[in-house]
């Protein structure tokens, strides 16, 4: 095991452009993109209905698939945070996370734990049986969402989200978050469209619709069925035509269009996939005599949604950057070896001790050994020999340390002349003959090259052993025993090694 890389700290950031560098790419890719908003926008007015509502319903369910996305983005990023900080006990965090959900976009929040367990409210137990939630739970790679549904919680239709994330060193299990349909139909809903302008979130395999925007303001909202919600039949002459339609949805085909009659009205109506929740499809359906003047309010629009989302993603980009920059800065300052003797300093060796024994106790429940050292009578170096043969001496100790305890676990110099070895086993017997070999090594150091002055001189350390978890339940305590053990032989002169014992 070697003692710096295997140091458990936060992992290290990749590299990535220049802060300026990326602003400046965004912004064109940005320019380019609107100038093809506008070029393309330009040409649609040209084109028949079919390619209107096409494109008008293309970029209403881009909107959704980014909303979406979004979601998904948000709840990856809490599943990151909460495998990184491993959480053992779920039931600790699913308390935290309620007490912390208070004004949240979601309904409702819980966690399935390795076992299948589902932590969640009575109710929401309710709703995975019924709707057999636990099923897309397993599809989650590591995201899954399920189907909209009733929600018996707050009467309103909704949608689960499930995330993969760690816990407990290394146990898989699943976050799951609750939206309300309404943050997708907010998306999909449009003020550019004229009133006689419709979209509708539809079931392939049910007809079932939920009318996101419409003539009718008391149907928004509210579920139905497609052909239930026409009021009037389609004319008999495109009966087959909307049927052929509707077969191309159940067959997962993208996207298709139609144009009917109902009456003496024509209508467009054009349907596109949303990708992250199967089975389900944006449809826009609008009369033909609204859409010359719809495309160009969209248009409108758009431009104005995309100014926004510009501004936004700029503003997003400044504030990751300072992110970064403190993040960066803070892992420059958390300096992981001690700059003389290249062993860990205290505060990496404290850190991946605790995270250590903590995967120890609870996952391994094997032994571990902590040494405390120092060396004997070390100021008598300084004081007879100098301060650089003092650091030539904790520079060799340090040296013998690693070398004979570097395999087997962390060596670190705690302060001065201290020392501390975290050994990632129990075995007493191989730590003492490691320790009687570190005697031998220690024993041959010189503080100077000249061996007449160093000739009366003899180099020798104490060292204190306690052993985890039987003498402590964490890494303070297990420093205390070890500390104690070290204090009992420096009160007998220092020069060995004892291991602790509790006394009654």
């Amino acid at each position: 095991m070697n003692t710096n890389k295997n140091v458990i700290l936060p992992n290290e950031m990749g590299e990535s452009f220049s802060f300026i560098r990326m602003l400046v790419i965004y912004l064109v890719i940005c320019g380019i993109g609107v100038g093809v908003l506008l070029f393309s926008f330009s040409d649609l007015i040209r084109s028949n209905n079919k390619e209107l509502t096409g494109d008008i319903c293309s970029l209403v369910t881009e909107k959704v698939n980014n909303s979406i996305s979004y979601m998904t983005s948000s709840a990856e990023d809490m599943a990151q945070v909460m495998s990184a900080q491993n959480y053992y006990d779920i039931q600790e965090l699913y308390d935290t996370m309620l007490q912390g959900s208070s004004g949240s976009r979601y309904v409702s929040i819980g966690f399935i734990d390795e076992e299948g367990v589902i932590y969640a409210s009575e109710t929401e137990l309710d709703e995975f049986e019924k709707w057999q939630l636990t099923d897309t739970a397993e599809l989650a790679n590591p995201v899954s969402i399920s189907a909209p549904y009733r929600s018996a919680q707050i009467g309103q239709p909704v949608f689960t989200m499930f995330v993969k994330f760690t816990y407990g060193g290394g146990k898989n299990g699943s976050l799951f978050l609750t939206y309300p349909l309404k943050e997708i139909e907010n998306m999909a809903s449009t003020e550019y469209l004229t009133d006689d302008a419709e979209i509708w979130l539809m079931e392939a395999a049910s007809d079932n619709i939920i009318q996101c925007a419409g003539p009718n303001v008391y149907s928004i909202g509210v579920w139905d069925n497609a052909l239930v919600s026409l009021r009037k039949p389609i004319n008999d002459k495109y009966q087959d035509d909307y049927a052929a339609w509707k077969d191309k949805m159940n067959s997962g085909e993208e996207t298709a269009a139609i144009t009917y009659k109902i009456g003496r009205e024509t209508y467009t109506q054009v349907y596109s996939k949303i990708n992250s929740m199967y089975g389900w499809y944006v449809v826009v359906r609008i009369p033909s005599k609204s859409l010359s003047l719809a495309i160009q309010q969209f248009r409108t629009s758009v431009i104005m949604f995309m100014c926004m989302l510009l501004v936004a993603t700029i503003i997003m980009f400044i504030v990751s950057h300072q992110c970064e920059a403190r993040e960066k800065n803070a892992l420059e300052n958390l300096s992981v070896q001690d700059p003389l003797t290249s062993a860990l300093n205290r505060h990496a060796f404290d850190y991946t001790a605790e995270q250590y024994m903590g995967y120890l106790g609870n996952a391994l429940k094997n032994e571990a050994v902590l040494l405390s050292m120092d060396i004997d009578f070390f100021r008598h170096v300084n004081d007879r020999f100098g301060h650089e043969a003092g650091d030539r001496i904790l520079t060799g100790f340090s040296a013998a340390l690693r070398e004979i305890f570097g395999n087997d676990g962390y060596v670190s110099r705690y302060g001065g002349d201290e020392f501390a070895v975290l050994v990632c086993n129990g075995d007493k017997e191989k730590i003492i003959r490691q320790l009687e070999l570190l005697q031998k090594k220690v024993a041959a150091l010189r503080p100077c090259n000249d061996e007449t002055e160093c000739a009366d001189f003899t180099l020798t350390f104490s060292c204190g052993a306690a052993v985890f978890p039987t003498d402590a339940d964490d890494l303070k305590e297990l420093q205390a025993d070890a500390d104690n053990a070290l204090c009992i032989v420096k009160e007998k002169g220092g020069n060995g090694y004892r291991w602790y014992e509790k006394w009654k």
